[in-house]
């Protein structure tokens, strides 16, 4: 069973599709190779509310006045939800908030994530990260050229100075309907969507993508996590709130139905990588070097850090499942397939 696309035309600059007379879909655009972010406004009484943002730049900003001006017909923005702390979702919530002068509603993990991202970077990396790089094998070159990466601040305006916390199964109320979140941990640390019974719709964030999966990350801040089982566990908690024809409004893609379905896929295809990186471990390799046999491409050096960090996480939940050992030989981790 397939998943079915009840929307095939994605909006165009300037415009909106109304998914209901109460909810829009609108794109901004990204200068990375997805393209764009979905974003939504959701009908709040005499006004509009935004959900996610999109990543700060002239053409992202000039896509909302553009959208707000064709579509809202002089309706003002009441608040920004904001799923989580990447720069495709709260990158505009700085500049949205100030200019409209409306709050920002988000997770309390996500808020403060978004906040030590946008803060002024150390004088020095610290020992633990760079330790943390050294382990997983990757090259001093990598190192640097991340260490040397100050795109955070860039992408995302400054961060408003006080938000409004949303929690774990609390209904919101948005205009005429009530939206349950629902908070999981994997890709995030309390990455938000929102599902309305009503109208049977779930605004999934990057929970769930139709054709992409989302990054699975152990990184340098905490380089012992095994953010995998939280991913695999999160598909279970949104199964069993979401029904399977409930149309889904992802961050990246088309609208689409078969939560069930694509929930399945995305834990089959984790687990599919585990038993390629168990096989890839019969003889000892660190994790940079079973990521290149991952990837038949050349990665850049952020590209690298995914990567890495995705193929570390597989391993972590390989070794709490114990199928994978690792050893720490002069300083880089090395890890073996047990059974």
């Amino acid at each position: 069973m397939g998943l079915h696309y009840p929307f095939t035309d994605p909006p165009g600059t300037g415009n909106a599709v109304s998914i209901t007379p109460d909810v829009k879909w609108l794109r901004s655009p990204l200068p990375i190779s997805l393209g764009h972010i979905n974003c939504y406004l959701l009908r709040d009484g005499d006004g509009w509310c935004v959900l996610d943002t999109g990543m700060n730049g002239a053409a992202a900003r000039q896509q909302w006045l553009d959208v707000i001006e064709a579509e809202l017909h002089g309706a003002p923005l009441t608040r920004v939800i904001v799923t989580h702390h990447h720069p495709d979702h709260v990158g505009l919530a700085g500049w949205l908030c100030d200019r409209f002068r409306i709050p920002l509603h988000m997770s309390e993990s996500e808020y403060f994530h978004s906040l030590a991202f946008n803060a002024p970077r150390r004088s020095q990396p610290f020992w633990e990260v760079d330790q943390y790089f050294a382990r997983a094998g990757m090259s001093l070159d990598s190192q640097q050229s991340l260490y040397a990466n100050d795109d955070y601040n860039h992408m995302v305006s400054e961060m408003p100075a006080s938000y409004h916390r949303i929690t774990d199964g609390q209904r919101i109320r948005i205009g005429d309907f009530e939206w349950q979140a629902i908070t999981t941990r994997g890709h995030a640390p309390e990455h938000l969507s929102l599902y309305c019974r009503e109208r049977n719709l779930y605004i999934s964030g990057d929970q769930l993508l139709p054709k992409i999966t989302s990054n699975v990350s152990v990184s340098p801040i905490a380089p012992e996590a095994d953010p995998l089982a939280d991913w695999l566990d999160a598909h279970d908690k949104l199964t069993a709130i979401v029904p399977d024809d409930a149309t889904v409004l992802p961050a990246h893609q088309l609208p689409f139905n078969g939560v069930h379905v694509r929930a399945a896929q995305v834990v089959h295809h984790h687990q599919q990588r585990m038993d390629q990186i168990h096989t890839l471990c019969q003889q000892p390799a660190t994790a940079q070097v079973l990521t290149e046999k991952l990837f038949d491409r050349k990665l850049d050096a952020f590209q690298n850090f995914l990567a890495v960090g995705e193929c570390v996480a597989h391993l972590h939940r390989l070794m709490a499942l114990g199928r994978v050992e690792r050893t720490l030989t002069e300083g880089v981790y090395h890890f073996r397939a047990l059974t």
